[in-house]
C-alpha cells in the first residue's frame, strides 16, 4: 500500500525526532500525528505534539494525577522529567522544558 505525501512526511519527521522509538509506539504516534485536527500543522510539529500526548498518557501517571485532583499544568509539570527520560531512551532530544512549552490540545486524550 502506497503512503500519501503527508504520511511519508510524518514518518520522516518521526524518524528524525525519535529515531529509536519502538515499532508499536511509532505506529501509535504516526496515527495520532495523522489525525484530522493536526493536519493543518507541518509534519514535524504534528509529530512533536502527537509524541508528547502519547508519552504523557502511556508512559507516565499523568491521568492518575488528574484523577487525584491536580490541575492539568501541575500534572504536566510532575511528569515532564519522566517524559523526557522516555523520549531520550528512544534517541530523542526533546527536553522537559520543551515538553512543558508544547501547546495543549495535541491529542484526543489531552485534558
Amino acid at each position: 500500500m502506497s503512503k500519501t505525501k503527508r504520511q511519508r512526511a510524518i514518518s520522516d519527521a518521526l524518524g528524525a525526532l525519535i529515531p529509536h522509538v519502538p515499532f508499536l509506539d511509532a505506529a501509535e504516534i504516526r496515527s495520532k500525528a495523522n489525525q484530522q485536527h493536526l493536519r493543518h500543522l507541518p509534519a514535524h510539529i504534528a509529530v512533536l505534539l502527537a509524541t508528547t500526548s502519547y508519552v504523557r498518557h502511556q508512559y507516565t501517571d499523568y491521568d492518575d494525577l488528574l484523577e487525584d485532583g491536580l490541575d492539568r499544568d501541575a500534572a504536566r509539570y510532575c511528569v515532564a522529567d519522566e517524559m523526557e527520560a522516555t523520549i531520550t531512551s528512544w534517541g530523542g532530544t526533546i527536553t522537559a522544558d520543551e515538553l512543558l512549552a508544547a501547546p495543549s490540545g495535541s491529542g484526543e486524550h489531552d485534558q
